[in-house]
């Protein structure tokens, strides 16, 4: 395993892209299912209990496809919120759903929400994100910006934080930095 953070990136992002769309489908579902269990009924946090939003992430066409997961959250009232970008910083803005008219293609190439409520990161108790590389413990490595350790800085300190990943994706070690974010789990597309 590479040891500097942009060659763990590399080679995370060539496994990705290797996967078929069948192989990622698979795992998008695998991983959907999980979360339904996680967030939902009560095991990490229960969202419908609360009231709080849950922010999720919409998928690029090689990461993990929370679709399903949005939908299913969407159809049990749940407020969905998803990263926008305003011209200076990503924001939360809210999801009404998944079709044309909910969503913008944004400048980074990823559909985000149009025009709707903003929430603040400090409202959202329950968080799904992405990233290439995670442990077990908690730690991830994201794509280089800095823009979900920005937001969950000002999430509250008893969120639940889920990254979602490939087995793969799961190592033993990654470099840390202070400003990196643990998250509270890691749920992959293994089956156990």
């Amino acid at each position: 395993m590479p040891s500097g953070k942009d060659e763990i990136r590399r080679e995370m992002r060539a496994r990705r892209k290797a996967l078929s769309a069948a192989e990622r489908a698979e795992a998008s579902a695998i991983i959907c299912a999980k979360l339904k269990c996680h967030l939902g009924l009560g095991e990490c946090m229960d969202p419908f209990e609360i009231g709080s939003p849950v922010a999720v992430y919409l998928a690029s066409p090689d990461e993990i496809d929370l679709g399903d997961y949005i939908e299913w959250l969407l159809c049990h009232g749940c407020k969905v919120v998803a990263p926008r970008w305003n011209g200076e910083t990503y924001e939360l803005a809210v999801l009404n759903g998944l079709d044309a008219q909910c969503l913008r293609r944004g400048p980074m190439g990823i559909m985000e929400p149009v025009d709707a409520e903003i929430v603040p990161a400090k409202e959202v108790y329950g968080w799904i994100v992405p990233g290439l590389a995670f442990t077990r413990d908690g730690r991830r490595l994201g794509y280089g910006g800095g823009w979900y350790d920005r937001l969950l800085a000002d999430a509250p300190k008893d969120a639940v934080k889920l990254g979602v990943a490939h087995s793969f994706q799961v190592v033993d070690e990654l470099p840390a930095e202070p400003h990196d974010i643990k998250l509270t789990a890691v749920v992959d597309d293994s089956l156990v």
